[in-house]
């Protein structure tokens, strides 16, 4: 089962990819941990991309489509994988179109003020990237001290994100339904009951 999981940054995506990854085996693939290994990795799209951030340019998307071909070419053979963060725009789904056409999408519906609400209060892992609810203090599995991300404590930059999801990936996820690709999950209710509803329509 190839699935992306895709909508708004706080509508706990990464929760429930987790969870899939702890009760069902599921494999979990994040682009910005793949971006990372790739920075790590002394390859030669490694070079490529060095020499760009050293020279303080921004990674261009021809570069970023390197990238992500890299993440899913180096996965194919593993049976349950999750996908976060791939497909939020038209080049990312002609990538996954063209080299996993058997994909499924789970969109995690969320009303905008909840992630907005979510987002605000979210804490952040510096060492791992991973995200974590308003409450919580320390990584549960590296027990590190968690911080506020800089880009969370400013609503308008928030607003903007969202606004980002709204005129990029909304359109995406349009297209993907007329595919019957999309299963959708209501994120607005508690971990648990978002995570059996997943499971269900997942038939798992």
């Amino acid at each position: 089962m190839k699935l992306v999981f895709t909508w708004i940054q706080g509508c706990g995506k990464w929760t429930q990819a987790r969870l899939l990854v702890e009760k069902y085996w599921f494999t979990l693939l994040e682009m910005g941990w793949e971006f990372r290994k790739i920075i790590n990795s002394w390859t030669e799209l490694w070079n490529e991309i060095k020499k760009i951030v050293d020279a303080w340019f921004q990674v261009p998307w021809e570069l970023w489509i390197k990238v992500m071909e890299t993440a899913i070419n180096n996965n194919l053979s593993i049976e349950n994988i999750v996908y976060d963060a791939f497909v939020r725009n038209e080049w990312n789904k002609e990538i996954f179109d063209r080299l996993l056409p058997e994909y499924k999408v789970v969109f995690f519906e969320l009303p905008i003020e909840k992630a907005k609400n979510r987002l605000l209060g979210r804490m952040y892992d510096e060492k791992t990237w991973e995200t974590f609810q308003a409450w919580t203090i320390t990584n549960p599995i590296t027990w590190d001290r968690l911080i506020r991300r800089n880009d969370d404590k400013d609503e308008w930059a928030i607003l903007n994100r969202i606004s980002e999801f709204e005129n990029k990936t909304l359109p995406i996820v349009e297209l993907q339904k007329k595919e019957n690709r999309v299963i959708t999950v209501n994120a607005d209710q508690s971990i648990e009951n978002v995570f059996n509803e997943l499971v269900t329509k997942l038939w798992l």
